[in-house]
């Protein structure tokens, strides 16, 4: 006998599922998610990576890291991968001033890589190996970024993540498991899904926020506002 014949069913729904008006208050309570798309070679994204965290903490949200291959993001919408090291002089000299300035804004060190930019394709998979500690994301920037190591190099790869506390050889090597290999081409698959078209990309839901230079936005969304 069915719950509408006993004239039970208003009672039970109400007991299971939410009013429209509770589930918009279960929505407001539940905690907010930002997903940082990232790749180590991107100046841009060293720079989102030193604030994200402070800024999650800051409206009490869950933040994912999301490895990503930037070359590989470019490679699928059509942009050459080098394209920074094409530009005009003047444009290049402009992109250097605005790193340095956004660096100097967050208080942060920042020294361009004499051989920018360099490979890391090996980098990211070590990430998805040892699934995306915060530390080691934070060592890989640091020993890109600040102490320019050669991590296209796997010894020297190896030796950054030991000196993080993690196991460096081992981590190394499993990055040519091609489960790992096929695991960043697939999250990089994901990411241009998603509309990304450059990192960082972060996303509180569905919808996008690109560069470090737009936090501001990502707070917004963070405090359940509409942009």
């Amino acid at each position: 006998m069915g719950l509408g014949v006993l004239g039970l069913e208003t009672q039970a729904q109400k007991r299971i599922w939410p009013s429209a008006v509770g589930r918009a208050i279960l929505a407001h309570m539940a905690q907010p998610l930002l997903e940082y798309c990232f790749d180590i070679v991107c100046p841009y994204a060293y720079l989102g990576s030193t604030q994200i965290e402070s800024l999650t903490q800051k409206h009490d949200a869950a933040l994912k890291w999301e490895p990503v291959l930037l070359g590989g993001i470019l490679k699928g919408i059509g942009r050459d991968p080098f394209f920074t090291t094409k530009m005009p002089e003047a444009k290049m000299r402009h992109n250097f001033n605005d790193m340095m300035r956004w660096a100097d804004h967050f208080d942060v060190p920042l020294k361009i890589h004499p051989r920018h930019p360099v490979r890391t394709v090996t980098v990211m998979r070590s990430l998805l190996v040892a699934d995306t500690p915060t530390a080691m994301i934070h060592a890989l920037y640091r020993a890109y970024w600040i102490d320019n190591r050669n991590l296209d190099q796997p010894e020297v790869l190896a030796e950054v993540l030991d000196e993080a506390g993690y196991n460096g050889s081992a981590i190394v090597a499993e990055t040519q498991n091609p489960v790992i290999k096929q695991g960043l081409i697939d999250r990089t698959q994901r990411a241009i899904d998603r509309g990304v078209f450059g990192v960082p990309a972060m996303f509180v839901g569905d919808e996008m926020v690109w560069g470090q230079d737009r936090l501001p936005f990502v707070e917004t969304l963070l405090r359940g506002e509409v942009l």
